[in-house]
């Protein structure tokens, strides 16, 4: 069966009403919720980790320990992630997402019934981690094959929509562990309710699509059934990764970013509460992740926008790559500020530059990905990317716990700007040697 796309929607010929052109809309809507749930749950851990210390204090529990439950998650999701790629390019994108969302949603209540660090790190570091390697290739996969002149601007309202998921689960979680003893167990418990609630929903809320072989603006594009020669093997989907120098060197840039932005979110909350003492839980949680996300808000806006007149309207779809390495590049001078801010409304005007520069890098992750990767392989190259920059950038929490201990958490968030620079100077490589030879 063939279909077409144009700058207004999908058209499918012969097919349901559910691939109407407005359909690809209603799939955003439905995939960013999941993301919100999804993302915001991940930041819980990082909204309560100065309740958790404490309620685990007389175990003796170290910044060393409480940092290796955020780079456990990382390093599972990263070895995780391809598998969900393979998958999803090989069976139903939409019972991946629905799956995985029931997974992360047990690990997450799990989460609440912890009462060590071994157990924290088996439900939030293994059991959550592995539900949620099984979205973002399904998701972005769709998004992706639905939205193709809006592609950027489709992955920056998914982006926006984790952003508000993070805010929003930060800011109940701190509020919620300010309630007394055990308040931290609750934001675990509600969260994990709400998206195994979620998972139920999307069951009956998605519909199965069918995938591509190839994508472009003005093309015809087939859907890819289940006869045999229209599946890919598993070593040709690696191959179309793998046999790109410029999506390794993506690949290297994302990991980078990870190391950075994971180890500044994981303990930004605990630094502002330790540095001003005159922070409540609720407040730090608040100032540690509203700003921060305000400011990736903007970021993903403008970079998104930025990108899509310059790649699709002017023809230069290697401008990708140039706002994911400025989005880097922007890093630095947000988390000097954060480091070294003598009061704590500096230190928040710093969190929310690096906050933008986040969101401007973010805004084009995926789809700077999409540019050398051909759609029939796209969820697999998602799976890997994620892989690759997970493995690299995991040990950035448990790193910063060390240097907390042994330096100070100021030198720790400080380092962070040198892996941004490195980041940056991969994509850059990749553009200037390997895009014309990796386009798509």
């Amino acid at each position: 069966m063939i279909y077409s796309l144009n700058g207004y929607g999908i058209i499918l010929a012969e097919m349901g009403e559910e691939h109407s052109r407005n359909y690809k809309w209603i799939l955003l809507a439905l995939l960013s919720a999941t993301y919100f749930l999804a993302q915001g749950a991940r930041q819980i851990f990082n909204a309560v980790l100065p309740q958790i210390k404490a309620d685990f204090a007389g175990a003796g529990i170290t910044d060393t320990q409480l940092g290796l439950v955020g780079s456990a998650f990382t390093l599972v999701f990263g070895l995780a992630i391809p598998f969900g790629g393979v998958l999803a390019d090989f069976f139903s994108r939409k019972w991946m997402i629905v799956v995985g969302t029931l997974l992360f949603a047990v690990g997450i209540f799990s989460s609440g019934l912890a009462t060590g660090v071994v157990l924290l790190v088996v439900a939030y570091g293994v059991v959550n981690a592995a539900g949620q390697a099984l979205l973002p290739p399904s998701n972005s996969s769709l998004i992706g094959q639905f939205h193709v002149e809006t592609r950027a601007t489709a992955f920056s309202v998914y982006q926006i929509v984790f952003y508000i998921g993070i805010v929003v689960c930060s800011c109940v979680s701190g509020w919620l562990s300010g309630l007394g003893e055990g308040g931290w167990r609750r934001a675990f418990f509600l969260f994990g309710a709400l998206a195994a609630a979620w998972a139920f929903a999307l069951a009956f809320l998605l519909r199965d699509t069918p995938q591509v072989r190839k994508q472009g603006i003005g093309k015809r594009e087939e859907r890819i059934g289940n006869r045999e020669e229209d599946k890919a093997s598993v070593s040709e989907a690696l191959g179309a990764f793998l046999g790109k120098p410029s999506a390794l060197l993506l690949m290297a840039g994302l990991g980078f970013y990870f190391y950075a932005k994971y180890g500044f979110n994981t303990w930004i909350i605990n630094y502002l509460q330790r540095e001003f003492p005159s922070m409540t839980a609720a407040s730090a949680s608040f100032h540690g992740v509203f700003w921060f996300y305000l400011g990736a808000i903007a970021g993903v806006f403008a970079g998104g926008r930025v990108s899509d007149r310059i790649a699709v309207a002017r023809g230069r779809p290697k401008a990708r790559f140039d706002v994911n390495a400025v989005g880097l590049v922007l890093c630095v001078p947000g988390l000097l500020l954060s480091a070294f801010a003598p009061t704590a409304a500096l230190c928040i005007v710093g969190t929310a530059l690096f906050g933008f520069a986040t969101g401007v890098y973010d805004s084009n992750i995926y789809a700077s990905l999409f540019e050398v990767v051909k759609p029939r392989y796209r969820a697999a190259a998602v799976g890997v990317f994620g892989c690759g920059g997970s493995v690299i950038g995991a040990s950035g929490p448990a790193v910063l716990g060390w240097m907390n201990a042994h330096f100070s958490m100021s030198a720790g968030i400080a380092s962070l700007s040198a892996f941004a620079l490195a980041g940056a100077a991969a994509i850059w490589i990749a553009k200037v040697f390997f895009f014309e030879r990796d386009k798509v």
